[in-house]
């Protein structure tokens, strides 16, 4: 197959975090060299950190996609009590997936074999490939498992489409983002296999409606993609649906277990863990920090600490999509030193109100202190900065950071 990566997507909030784990690992014990996009708002940074690893160690990557600010505020009605508000998420694809086509998973389901065909699937013209709803029984297509054509969903805009379908029809349709995705492409689809999406969770409504021929297909062998719709969850205490010891099984799957099973047939890669070589911080009473997305950016390996004694902006929350950025709202002048005396340079980057202390921390531990043109602090010793760059060319302030950890590679060196 090569090392090309293929692009699957999740998307769901840490409440959830047990299942979207569960799929991940599933997906992962059958298929290698997955470039998995996990769509959230709330996933800590050092669960990333420590999955990502595992990925990379099985040929593949995990990015971190924080749908964070008004733009993804997904404010929706929704008549299905068991859908959480993230699965509109689906929506914003284009947004972070550069691959011109991408699978998209529900995390209620678990993978059991090898999925190269559907990978493989040529989509031509249309904008997706699902399976069909509860084996035909119910409307369209079921939205769990898609091979979405990502080069026409951004060539078409797609996701305006989409959003402004849900804006006018939310509060009408029955089944949330799947009856607007069935509204938009319903006649723009290629239907597969059933095996790639196997409802195994309408066993309830099967029962409920006398559809026994439903419960009397064979699963043997196993569908390669269990899907357990409905509120009838194996992970509840009690479900009356089949198949509850396969979501199990994966559940209880060991991510070192799984990264073995691909080493044994010579698939084992080096994992990129995050080792900085520079650390920089800024103390900000504000939400707009000059330059700090292109700061971090363009340094990945300077790590980046971002303090504030308040609750933070959508805006800084954003940052956190970020392994060399650190955010600590709500934090406390004695903590605040901490990071300072630990950090090798200070950056004055943040606008408005400045805090005061911060400065006399900087001269009481010696810390050399960078700013921008238009964040340095007014009526103060331009001395006490080692370096003012202009806000407009901040590539400026990524070479003085660039030479800064040269020099400190070099001292590390000589010891």
């Amino acid at each position: 197959m090569g090392n090309t990566k293929r692009a699957v997507v999740f998307a769901g909030d840490y409440a959830y975090i047990r299942q979207i784990e569960t799929a991940m690992k599933s997906i992962c014990r059958h298929n290698s060299h997955l470039k998995i996009y996990l769509l959230n708002q709330d996933i800590p940074q050092e669960w990333f950190s420590q999955i990502r690893i595992y990925l990379q160690e099985m040929g593949g990557d995990l990015i971190d996609c924080k749908l964070i600010g008004l733009q993804y505020k997904m404010n929706w009605s929704n008549k299905l009590p068991h859908i959480n508000h993230m699965t509109f998420a689906r929506y914003f694809i284009p947004d972070f997936v550069t691959e011109d086509k991408v699978l998209y998973l529900d995390s209620d389901l678990v993978v059991t074999d090898d999925l190269t065909d559907l990978f493989e699937l040529d989509l031509g013209e249309n904008y997706l490939a699902a399976t069909r709803s509860c084996f035909g029984v119910g409307l369209g297509f079921n939205a769990g498992v898609l091979l979405i054509n990502n080069k026409k969903w951004c060539s078409e805009n797609i996701r305006q489409q989409l959003i402004e379908l849900t804006e006018k029809e939310h509060e009408n349709v029955a089944e949330g983002d799947q009856s607007i995705l069935n509204m938009l492409f319903y006649d723009s689809y290629i239907e597969i296999n059933e095996t790639f999406n196997y409802q195994i969770g309408f066993d309830k409504g099967a029962a409920e409606q006398g559809h026994a021929w439903i419960l009397e297909k064979s699963i043997n062998p196993l569908p390669k993609v269990l899907h357990y719709i409905s509120n009838d969850k194996p992970w509840n205490q009690f479900s009356v649906g089949r198949l509850r010891e396969i979501w199990w099984n994966y559940s209880f799957m060991e991510w070192g277990y799984i990264v073995s099973t691909w080493k044994e047939r010579g698939e084992h890669y080096s994992a990129n863990i995050f080792k900085p070589k520079l650390t920089c911080m800024n103390l900000t009473n504000s939400w707009c920090v000059e330059n700090m997305k292109f700061l971090a950016q363009a340094l990945p390996e300077v790590h980046f600490h971002v303090a504030a004694h308040t609750f933070m902006a959508d805006e800084l929350k954003v940052l956190s999509s970020f392994q060399n950025v650190s955010l600590y709202p709500n934090s406390f002048p004695i903590l605040i030193e901490k990071v300072l005396k630990e950090s090798d340079i200070y950056l004055d980057i943040n606008h408005e109100d400045k805090l005061g202390y911060i400065y006399d921390l900087v001269k009481k531990y010696s810390k050399p202190m960078l700013a921008f043109d238009n964040t340095r602090l007014p009526n103060f010793d331009d001395s006490s900065y080692e370096s003012i760059c202009s806000h407009e060319r901040p590539e400026e302030m990524v070479e003085i950071i660039r030479k800064y950890m040269e020099n400190q590679l070099c001292k590390n060196q000589s010891f």
